[in-house]
């Protein structure tokens, strides 16, 4: 894919910071008429373009079957001769002012001219698009539902470019409280949910050090005022054995941060190029064939499919009887389950939905769907926790 499908706008509005404008909108018959579409902002990397960013990532592909749409802005060489997003300079990262709100006024753009689902706006980026993402969610909470950082630092970890060479290779720390006071002084009177944090981290990146992503982790799980401690670890994350899936829940057993630490990874994407849909990418030099289709995972983790979440109870009691897990179901598929060794199955093996007597300890409950072309379709894993008894 390349700039030369990705539809330009030359008059967005406002744009103090100087930026151009692409789009990418699914056609019809992805999106039911009059049903409201979700939003995805797609920031690039240094020395990258919109063009570049849309086929390393394969956000398209998805959009085309999620029925989603998708913004990438671009930065101009003026800017920035690296072509980076300037997440560094104050002016460039304050709400109503420079890139940050010219990225504002395109979602402002779409949203007059296309019927977008405003609780679904979503932001993601590489390294100074990551950046700039952390700030765009940190300058503007109402807007965003969630966004997945890839190789990104804390917001307002640095506001000029000396500083910003002493972060990178991981050398400022703070405390969780002065983190997340950088992003509350930005908003004393808003009294909603901040956006869902999901981050990318490899541990072998040159360019960002992978303490930047435990710093992220800090700012953002005291935003949302849960543990820093994970609630659940998940090694060999989806099968794949370098990927280690860290998760932060609140009292709800919702999650507000997820942490993925990506051994053997520089500073990239990760992708799996094939035909399925939870294949793709174009290798780059900014992205790194790893058996993981991340994009897809963040759609995932963003809730824009609609194949891969298990429903049932995240709360049991200790000896339940027939609890029932399920999936979509798509005719000709199978269905592989995982759960925990002491739970019972009642039925469902091999089927969209498992019954299970439940055993004596939490567990995770996970499935691969197989479908009738050969795709193997691993589902987002479902911790369920023990009801705890009053004493």
């Amino acid at each position: 894919m390349n700039a030369q499908i990705l539809q330009k706008v030359e008059d967005f509005g406002e744009n103090p910071g100087n930026l151009r404008m692409f789009f990418y909108q699914p056609p019809q018959s992805s999106t039911p008429a009059g049903k409201k579409m979700p939003l995805v902002v797609v920031l690039h990397g240094c020395t990258q373009s919109a063009g570049v960013i849309a086929a390393q990532t394969g956000w398209n592909k998805l959009a085309d079957e999620y029925g989603f749409m998708v913004i990438y802005p671009q930065q101009k060489m003026i800017n920035n001769p690296e072509m980076c997003f300037c997440w560094y300079r104050r002016k460039d990262i304050t709400a109503g002012k420079g890139e940050d709100e010219s990225i504002m006024e395109m979602i402002r753009y779409v949203k007059a001219h296309v019927n977008i689902d405003s609780s679904r706006v979503f932001i993601t980026g590489l390294s100074a698009g990551a950046c700039m993402s952390v700030a765009m969610m940190a300058t503007h909470p109402e807007t965003f539902n969630a966004g997945a950082i890839f190789a990104g630092v804390p917001y307002k970890a640095a506001l000029d470019p000396f500083t910003a060479c002493l972060l990178m290779p991981g050398w400022i720390h703070k405390s969780p409280n002065k983190w997340a006071l950088k992003i509350t002084k930005q908003n004393p009177g808003f009294q909603g949910s901040y956006p869902r944090m999901i981050i990318y981290q490899g541990k072998n990146d040159p360019i960002v050090n992978r303490r930047n992503g435990v710093e992220l982790v800090k700012q953002w799980t005291r935003l949302h005022r849960v543990a820093l401690d994970p609630s659940e670890t998940i090694m060999h994350f989806a099968g794949t054995r370098d990927i280690e899936r860290q998760s932060f829940r609140n009292e709800q057993h919702q999650e507000q941060v997820v942490f993925y630490k990506i051994n053997h990874l520089s500073h990239a994407y990760l992708i799996n190029p094939g035909h399925c849909i939870n294949e793709g990418g174009k290798r780059g030099i900014y992205s790194k064939d790893k058996n993981y289709f991340s994009t897809w995972w963040t759609a995932v983790d963003f809730g824009l499919t609609n194949a891969q979440h298990i429903e049932g109870k995240p709360t049991v009691e200790s000896e339940e009887k027939n609890l029932e897990f399920s999936v979509p179901l798509h005719e000709q598929s199978t269905y592989n389950w995982t759960y925990p060794g002491d739970c019972k199955v009642v039925s469902g093996l091999g089927t969209y939905r498992l019954v299970l007597d439940w055993g004596s300890q939490e567990g995770t409950i996970s499935v691969e769907e197989t479908t009738a072309t050969g795709c193997r379709l691993p589902s987002l894993p479902l911790k369920v926790y023990l009801l705890k008894k009053t004493p």
